[in-house]
């Protein structure tokens, strides 16, 4: 790809570019998706120099910088660095395994993002709704790698005792724009109250199935607004204290890709492309707290 083979020139323009206007404070939420075993050398590597030349933070410290403070719980990244959050989105059970094999290596806490009315479902019915709403019918459910499948509930909980957060994706990862108020309901409100319930949590975290900027509107935002207290998108960005709490960035890293290119992503060098459709997102939710008052 193009993209790929200019990115070390890229790169090293970014980085003059930023040794004269270094970023502001604040973290950068990397997204992941289904690490299956063919990609964990990848991403162990990938863990490790983001641990090496950024530093990590925890979803508990991510939250404080988000809300202004971070109760004593300062991150300390290296100087002229964003330190990183790791987020995973869907729920797949491969994340459970790396969590397990890789993140607990480097003493990392993750977010993880599901959606549980297809942890509930059985396993047949699972594949078939797993090719529907989270791979949008672009595979069928017999395309499906036979291992592939979801956490289940004692490995989401295993998630949570070790110190993980389980953020909600949706009651069934559907796109939340242009749905009706009673769908909406079920999809972001009834979800969130099935983790707590399974769980024994309070669920603060909510990421919008797809993560584009045509997959949310300013009813959904309202009614994530009421019942989460952050919001995170797939818009690349960088995140920073006081920021808008239902418009948090991430920046999907793809684990294929040369580390160059991967590097690229981690320091930013996208943002400029995406501020058009993080103004839109901060606009919905200005919007959407005017409906909640």
């Amino acid at each position: 790809m193009l993209r790929y083979r200019i990115a070390p020139a890229w790169l090293s323009l970014h980085r003059l570019a930023r040794s004269v206007s270094p970023p502001p404070p604040g973290f950068r939420a990397l997204l992941f998706h289904d690490v299956p075993p063919a990609s964990r050398p990848a991403f162990r590597e990938l863990v490790a120099d983001v641990v090496e030349r950024h530093g990590m933070i925890s979803p508990g410290q991510a939250a404080g910088i988000l809300r202004g403070r971070s109760g004593g719980q300062e991150p300390k990244p290296k100087a002229g660095r964003t330190p990183c959050l790791f987020t995973f989105d869907d729920g797949f059970a491969s994340n459970h395994d790396v969590a397990r094999d890789v993140l607990a290596e480097f003493g990392i806490k993750a977010l993880f993002f599901v959606a549980p009315g297809l942890t509930e479902l059985a396993p047949a019915l699972q594949r078939a709704a797993v090719a529907a709403n989270v791979f949008q019918g672009r595979i069928g459910a017999d395309d499906l790698p036979p291992d592939q499948r979801l956490m289940r509930w004692d490995e989401l909980a295993a998630l949570r005792d070790d110190g993980h957060e389980i953020g909600c994706h949706g009651m069934s990862h559907r796109r939340l724009a242009g749905m009706s108020a009673d769908q909406m309901h079920a999809e972001v409100v009834e979800a969130g109250d099935l983790l707590d319930a399974k769980l024994g949590q309070t669920t603060r975290w909510y990421a919008f199935a797809f993560g584009d900027i045509d997959s949310i509107d300013e009813a959904a935002i309202s009614v994530i607004a009421r019942r989460y207290e952050f919001c995170r998108s797939g818009l690349r960005g960088l995140n920073f204290p006081d920021m808008p709490r239902w418009a948090v960035c991430a920046d999907s890293i793809p684990l294929d890709a040369p580390i160059s290119y991967q590097h690229l992503l981690v320091e930013g060098a996208l943002d400029r492309y995406y501020g058009g459709r993080r103004g839109r997102i901060r606009t919905m939710q200005d919007a959407g707290a005017e409906r909640n008052h």
